[in-house]
């Protein structure tokens, strides 16, 4: 694997800590106040767990759906967004977010997602453009990252949550990235965006990183995270620091990790 290139700015690892049994399959991550929001991919229950910030579960939300490949989650005051976007082999003509009333987990509205250009009978699974794992609602946005397996180039996407149907077509493209994007989220205080993802082999190998995207889709910073393998989803809490989750694999337990830049 090509080495990543280093930023300025130093990257800090505060602490890492093992994730309860029930997300070893973690996938997203939101932080909220005094607790995160996490999921776990496909195969597993429908769920969303609210865990505090030492690790340990507070609560279990099981919604009323399927979890066919969740991939990531995102909130704003008033809704969760649950994003069931996985499509690794590239064979889902039609994907979806859903919209959940934080005060009624029962009042979901779907928002169905069709990629221009995409069809599933020519896709290479592994090594085409239509796939994604980050998603963020940042403002009256709600924005989706690719996983661009072939291109290596990072489409951005706009989904429009008045519409039930829709088909996207990308308004900004990252460059520069040493792997796919697995996990987004928007630093408000630094009006940045924060990128997590990787680079992998068929044998198991990782290169993770975390990277820091400007508001015109520059990439700006990066930081290769040394021992980490499948690294699935961040967010930045209210203190500006950045908490990363990584799955379970072989040789490492799921984790939730907390950094700083300085």
């Amino acid at each position: 694997m090509a080495p990543i290139p280093s930023s300025s700015k130093g990257l800090h690892i505060e602490e890492t800590i093992t994730l309860p049994p029930m997300l070893s399959e973690t996938s997203g991550l939101f932080c909220a106040d005094d607790h995160v929001l996490s999921i776990n991919d496909s195969g597993n229950a429908p769920a969303v767990f609210k865990v505090s910030y030492s690790g340990k579960l507070k609560q279990t939300i099981t919604l009323p759906i399927i979890n066919n490949d969740w991939e990531a989650v995102s909130a704003d005051s008033d809704y969760f967004y649950v994003a069931d976007i996985g499509n690794n082999k590239g064979q889902r003509e039609q994907v979806a977010v859903y919209r959940v009333n934080q005060q009624n987990v029962n009042d979901i509205d779907m928002l169905s997602i069709k990629y221009a250009a995409n069809n599933v009978n020519s896709n290479i699974p592994y090594a085409h453009d239509f796939d994604a794992e980050a998603m963020v609602k940042k403002g009256n946005e709600l924005l989706l990252f690719s996983k661009s397996w072939s291109s290596g180039i990072t489409h951005v996407y706009r989904i429009n949550e008045g519409e039930s149907l829709q088909v996207l077509t990308p308004f900004a493209a990252i460059s520069g990235l040493p792997g796919v994007v697995t996990g987004v989220d928007y630093d408000s205080g630094k009006q940045q965006y924060v990128i997590v993802g990787y680079k992998s082999d068929p044998f198991g190998n990782f290169a993770a990183f975390i990277a820091e995207v400007s508001q015109d889709f520059t990439l700006t910073s990066i930081w290769p995270l040394e021992g980490y393998k499948q690294v699935e989803g961040v967010c930045v809490d209210k203190g500006g620091n950045y908490w990363f989750t990584e799955e379970k694999t072989e040789t490492r337990a799921a984790s939730l990790t907390k950094a700083s830049v300085q």
